[in-house]
């Protein structure tokens, strides 16, 4: 087979008598030994780019290989060989992602069995669980699904529980994702620093917080779908799929919204809510409740009530918890009518 030296105007047409000339060329160095490629494509009748093109090639598909005694000599390698060079560590690279392959699927078919498991329960109305992990990932389905709303009623951080510690980052990015958040805590968060240091990232990501005398218990709630509040004192959380309870703790919420104080980041200690505290506590002194039914409702330690109830003592010139409170309600400082409220 003789190649003119004359190129081809047509690039199809040139590709293909350059891949022709590579084959030409292959064969004319089988069994040369070392060979000078210039030769080669001279006795082809081809140009040096031609020649250039066809080693180009023989290099990709590894059929020749330079000479061990002179660089611009070159050594024809038979398909055998050059499979096992080329073909051999693709076949292997294949093999390897087909096990990554299979160990992916077992792994995905593990999520899988917990996402029906999941899907099964989600169909009750009510799901009790003390499990971390299923609170977590009720959690994390509830917030990542959530487009408008979240609201929530909690102690302080010092005082949070499982489920309130868990939902903390995905209320945030609820929030940052464009859902409208109302959070509600105790006066007494105004003077908790692990409390105050959240709140510096709830209010900048668009979230509208308040304070409250009393946290009458704690609940999340999202979209007014799901919500999640205690069950009973082993620290196990009832996810409730039921709008009506949902729409009814939406409406408590809304009730003690209203009056509560809105939480200022720049405003420092209680900010002017200390004297509502202060009669929240000899309200319930008066109705003889006891430290930890005080502490709970009021979202302080035993340890901080204790402090506060003996400062009132002194000013009130009380002999007793119980005489403070009293006190306070015959000079006005409470009113009777709440000591019902414990």
């Amino acid at each position: 087979m003789h190649f003119v030296a004359q190129v081809p105007q047509q690039g199809a047409q040139w590709a293909s008598e350059l891949d022709e000339f590579a084959v030409a060329f292959y064969e004319r160095a089988i069994g040369r030994g070392e060979f000078d490629p210039l030769r080669i494509a001279e006795e082809l009748g081809g140009p040096p780019r031609y020649a250039e093109h066809a080693v180009g090639v023989l290099r990709e598909l590894r059929l020749v290989k330079p000479a061990e005694s002179r660089a611009d000599r070159l050594v024809a390698v038979s398909p055998e060989a050059a499979q096992m060079e080329l073909l051999v560590p693709l076949e292997r690279e294949i093999l390897d992602s087909r096990h990554r392959l299979a160990g992916f699927k077992g792994q995905l078919s593990a999520f899988a069995a917990a996402f029906e498991r999941q899907s099964r329960t989600r169909s009750e109305p009510v799901v009790i669980t003390g499990d971390q992990d299923e609170i977590e990932l009720r959690l994390l389905e509830a917030a990542q699904s959530c487009t408008t709303e979240v609201l929530v009623m909690q102690p302080c951080v010092a005082r949070e529980t499982l489920e309130l510690r868990l939902a903390r980052p995905l209320v945030l990015e609820a929030l940052r994702r464009g859902a409208h958040g109302r959070i509600l805590y105790p006066h007494t968060a105004r003077g908790d620093s692990g409390t105050r240091a959240h709140l510096g990232e709830l209010l900048p990501a668009g979230g509208q917080v308040r304070t409250t005398k009393e946290v009458s218990d704690r609940f999340l709630v999202f979209d007014r779908k799901t919500a999640f509040i205690p069950s009973g004192e082993d620290g196990e959380i009832a996810v409730v799929y039921e709008s009506t309870v949902a729409a009814f703790l939406a409406g408590l919420h809304a009730r003690i919204w209203e009056s509560a104080v809105d939480f200022d980041s720049g405003a420092a200690g209680y900010a002017g809510t200390m004297e509502e505290l202060k009669a929240t506590l000899l309200s319930l002194l008066a109705s003889g409740a006891k430290d930890e039914v005080i502490a709970r409702r009021v979202g302080m330690s035993e340890r901080t009530l204790r402090r506060h109830v003996a400062t009132i003592m002194q000013d009130l010139s009380a002999s007793s918890r119980f005489q403070a409170g009293v006190l306070a309600a015959r000079t006005g400082l409470v009113d009777l009518a709440l000591r019902s409220a414990a």
